[in-house]
């Protein structure tokens, strides 16, 4: 990661390392909670030091902590506070912890306490004007979710990412389809058509000055088409077109080539700790 000044002639959000990485981690945790007001149950707990995203719904793709900006002298008794509060609800979370996450150890802080390490993601960001073109691809049909019937097809490809297809996923979606369709949302959802069948999708959220790009899928059987880099493309120019400068992800091991050759570069990393009951 380069930790100097970010040269100018980039977006102000990015002038920065720490100015571009606090954004990223709020996206993240804007994404995280946004849809959440939605679920009966659930509650999204924000404070100066820590979001605390509970969905109701006993799956840690929904239950998640992320920016923490504990001190040192803190780090500990918050730690230990919070993972107590966590797992008296007998639900599975998520704790993220992101380049911008405070203290600078608390991942081992956090693996001290017994929270295990369980996925690494590159952080990366790249501004939207150096985006290349889509070109169309033949017989891909990629629209923006409008209808609870495109949302359910957003929801099906998204939850056909587990073996059997995870309910939760499923049920999450269908109990926050007014709130994701709302004019207001920061969220812009796309799902690619291939012949009218559903294959391909992504989500955009924008906040914190900031486009984040999520949930960027494509079936098993339709894999390797260049479908995924298709709708990728689409949500990146979605989001460019909406005003937005600067795109930031956490890509997987194998996303991670593939971003980088739309003009994306990493600046840290994103570490997934499991918080069980």
């Amino acid at each position: 990661m380069d930790t100097g000044t970010i040269s100018p002639g980039v977006p102000a959000a990015a002038r920065t390392p720490a100015e571009l990485l606090d954004r990223m981690e709020r996206n993240l945790a804007e994404h995280v909670s946004y849809l959440h007001p939605a679920l009966p149950g659930a509650t999204v707990t924000t404070g100066d030091d820590l979001l605390v995203a509970d969905s109701g719904i006993n799956d840690d793709t929904f239950n998640i902590v992320a920016a923490a900006r504990f001190t040192p002298d803190t780090a500990n008794a918050r730690i230990a506070e919070t993972v107590r509060a966590l797992r008296a609800t007998g639900r599975r979370f998520s704790w993220w912890v992101g380049p911008a996450s405070t203290p600078r150890n608390l991942g081992a802080r956090l693996a001290a306490a017994g929270l295990p390490a369980s996925e690494y993601e590159t952080a990366m960001w790249a501004p939207l004007a150096a985006i290349p073109t889509a070109e169309p691809l033949y017989g891909l049909d990629i629209r923006r979710v409008r209808t609870p019937e495109q949302l359910a097809d957003f929801a099906a490809i998204q939850a056909a990412n587990w073996t059997p297809p995870a309910p939760g996923v499923l049920r999450y979606f269908g109990l926050a389809v007014e709130l994701a369709l709302h004019p207001d949302s920061p969220g812009q959802y796309l799902v690619g058509y291939h012949r009218r069948e559903p294959v391909c999708a992504s989500e955009v959220v924008l906040h914190a000055g900031v486009a984040g790009l999520y949930n960027v899928s494509t079936r098993a059987a339709s894999r390797r088409q260049g479908l995924g880099g298709a709708i990728t493309l689409a949500a990146l120019h979605a989001a460019r077109d909406a005003g937005a400068e600067i795109a930031v992800l956490q890509a997987s091991p194998e996303g991670e080539p593939v971003y980088r050759k739309l003009g994306f570069q990493s600046c840290g990393r994103f570490t997934e700790y499991a918080v069980v009951p």
